[in-house]
């Protein structure tokens, strides 16, 4: 059952998410999303919060402490580029330094977290 649960919560986060770009396609003119961004997106999403139910699961605080200063980290990175280069489009630069630097950082927090365990399992 809680599998189940681990995998339920990020589908319907998921869905209830790709509604907002589902009503616009249908009431909003000049709003088209192709399928391939649907399921682009939906991917995207669904393996945040996949990745999030199993961090939270396994390793809470060094975990997503570290994914949140990596997003904070990447949002500097690209305000940079966006600054230096203003007529670039950076917006493949933006998913991957998001994806990169998020799961660097998760995993560095991961490392700091059980080092601290470590110390003070054997205080």
């Amino acid at each position: 059952m809680q599998n189940t649960k681990n995998i339920i919560r990020p589908l319907l986060l998921t869905v209830g998410i790709l509604l907002i770009p589902f009503f616009g396609d249908m009431f909003v003119d000049g709003w088209n999303w192709p399928w391939t961004a649907f399921a682009f997106f939906g991917v995207v999403l669904f393996s945040a919060g996949l990745a999030y139910e199993l961090a939270g699961k396994y390793a809470k605080t060094g975990v997503i402490s570290g994914f949140v200063f990596g997003e904070i980290v990447a949002g500097g990175v690209i305000a940079t580029l966006r600054y230096l280069n203003p007529n670039d489009d950076v917006a493949g630069v933006v998913i991957i330094t998001f994806l990169i630097s998020g799961l660097f950082f998760a995993f560095v927090g991961y490392l700091i977290q059980k080092y601290f365990e470590k110390k003070r399992n054997h205080l």
